[in-house]
C-alpha cells in the first residue's frame, strides 16, 4: 500500500456499502496491482457474484479499472477473467 493513497473519493462518492468494502481493500492489499474478482470477493466476505456488481459500479464511477484476461481457469480450460486495480494516475498522483 501507497503511505499516500487515501479513501477519500469512496468517502465522497455515494457508492454502495459493498462498493466501499472492496474499494478499501484495493486502497490497503492492492499495491497498485492487479486483483482478481475472487481475491476482493473473499477479503471482503463476500462471493465471487456478490462483488461482481460493486465492482463495476466503481469500474463506471471512475475509481478504478479493470481488464479482461482469457486465459486458462482452474478445470483446465481457457476462460475470461476479470482483474482490477486502483486507477495508476490516481496512485501515481497520491504518491507524488
Amino acid at each position: 500500500m501507497s503511505p499516500h493513497t487515501h479513501i477519500s473519493p469512496a468517502l465522497a462518492g455515494g457508492i454502495s456499502d459493498r462498493a466501499f468494502r472492496l474499494y478499501c481493500y484495493l486502497v490497503l492489499e492492492g499495491d497498485g496491482g492487479w486483483a482478481t474478482v475472487q481475491d476482493a470477493a473473499d477479503a471482503c466476505n463476500l462471493t465471487n457474484h456478490q462483488s461482481r456488481e460493486p465492482l463495476s459500479e466503481l469500474r463506471k464511477a471512475g475509481m478504478v479499472e479493470s481488464r479482461r484476461v482469457y486465459e486458462m481457469g482452474a478445470h483446465g480450460r481457457k476462460t475470461w477473467h476479470v482483474y482490477f486495480r486502483l486507477p495508476q494516475d490516481a496512485t501515481s498522483e497520491a504518491a507524488a
